[in-house]
This record gives structure tokens, C-alpha cells and sequence, in this order.
């Protein structure tokens, strides 16, 4: 996976990008006030909207993996919306113990062209209000 594909990929969410093990990783974080042990935090890991792409197979479709931070009154809509453009919603779990808010975090996955699953994603994440809507 090259960094030019992944700096576009990172442009769709309006975040950054790193190629690691040959995986392209694009990132942002959602302003949302988290409390941990009764403390705020601003910490990737509490915070991402993350997807995530493999190498290209023989038809140009990547392994593709998503995870956010999301509240519980998101969570339905979202599952929705992600389902809506075919793909599979995998887990909805707390990462946390001794949280204050009402957040849980969700994964998805799909094999798909890279481009089409960034944009897929975005696009299910700005209809629920996720990522803020494209300008």
C-alpha cells in the first residue's frame, strides 16, 4: 500500500495517514467530552474514527477494517447506514472500564476497492453526524 493512496484515503475523512506493515491507516478524532476515572480525555484511543486497508488482491480489493467511538444514541442509526452500503458491522463493545458517559466503540470490515469502502464509510459516519458533513 502506498503513502499516495493513503494520504487520499486520509483526505475522504479529513484526517492523516500512515502506511504500517504495509496497511494504510487513516485516522481523525471526534470531539466528544469522554471521562475516564473521572477524567477527560483526548487520547487517540478514546477518541478515533480509524479505517484500515490491506494489500490489493488480483481484483484490487483490500481487507478493510473500521472502528469509532460512538454514543449509544448513535449506534442504530450508524449500524444502519454502514448496512445500507453493504457492509458488516462486527462488534459493539465498551473499551473501558470506569467510564463516565454513555460511549461504546463499533467495528466493521469488508473486502472492497479501498477508495469505495473510505467513501462508503464516510459517508454512513456524515449521515449520522459521526464526521461533520463535507463543505
Amino acid at each position: 500500500m502506498g503513502t499516495n493512496l493513503c494520504d487520499r484515503l486520509a483526505r475522504i475523512i479529513g484526517g492523516t495517514g500512515s502506511v504500517t506493515n504495509g496497511a494504510c491507516v487513516v485516522q481523525t478524532l471526534r470531539n466528544l467530552n469522554v471521562k475516564i476515572l473521572g477524567r477527560r480525555s483526548r487520547s487517540p484511543l478514546t477518541l478515533p474514527f480509524a479505517l484500515s486497508v490491506e494489500s490489493k488482491d488480483s481484483r484490487g480489493r483490500t481487507l478493510n477494517l473500521g472502528e469509532t467511538v460512538i454514543l449509544e444514541k448513535e449506534i442504530n442509526p450508524f449500524v444502519t447506514e454502514l448496512r445500507k452500503r453493504g457492509i458488516k458491522v462486527t462488534a459493539i463493545h465498551n473499551h473501558w472500564l470506569f467510564q463516565s458517559n454513555c460511549f461504546k466503540y463499533i467495528h466493521w470490515e469488508s473486502i472492497d476497492d479501498p477508495v469505495d469502502f473510505v467513501q462508503k464509510s464516510a459517508a454512513a459516519a456524515r449521515a449520522v453526524g459521526i464526521l461533520p458533513k463535507m463543505r
